[in-house]
């Protein structure tokens, strides 16, 4: 069985193309095991938000989709809504 320094060694050896084939492998592999740790870090930051009052309830995500990918910000003429404030409050 190969040692991790000749996997290293072999892999410095490959052509640019064959480390960008490597290198999609390896992320595919890893991925689950990303995702997993991912969930949990959000799962538990919830879960601090919740127990010190500051949530109820988490809004459901906006679907990463065409919608998303289409979404246009409305352009608002005028001065800006700080100012505004702060006019209002004086």
């Amino acid at each position: 069985m190969a040692t991790l320094e000749q996997i290293i060694d072999e892999a410095r050896a490959l052509s640019p193309a064959e480390k960008q084939k490597l290198r999609q492998a390896l992320d595919r592999e890893l991925e689950p095991a990303r995702q997993k740790d991912l969930e949990s870090k959000e799962a538990a930051f919830v879960n601090g938000l919740r127990e010190k009052g500051l949530i109820t309830a988490v809004p459901t995500r906006f679907p990463d989709d065409d919608a998303r990918r289409s979404y246009r910000r409305v352009e608002v003429t005028g001065e800006p809504i700080s100012e505004t404030i702060v006019k209002e409050r004086a």
